[in-house]
């Protein structure tokens, strides 16, 4: 992590190796697309669909690295 005009990036490294940083409107954007799409049943089904459970679990497990606790009805 770095501080740079008094936001917090954050970087992490995907599977593929390549490195995100995350400033704080992107942090935000995504912890709320993630909070909606799991909190519908479409939402999660895509979610399965598309990545399988793996996927699903980076998901809720991502989300509850920002703070969020998931209900995971599947």
């Amino acid at each position: 992590m770095k501080e740079q005009n008094k936001e917090i990036e954050v970087s992490f490294r995907a599977e593929t190796g390549e490195l995100y940083s995350l400033d704080k409107k992107q942090r935000i954007l995504l912890k709320a697309v993630l909070r909606l799409t799991l909190a519908t049943p479409s939402g999660r089904k895509q979610i399965m669909q598309r990545f399988g459970k793996e996927g699903f679990k980076v998901a809720v497990n991502l989300l509850e690295q920002m703070g969020v606790k998931v209900e995971t009805p599947v």
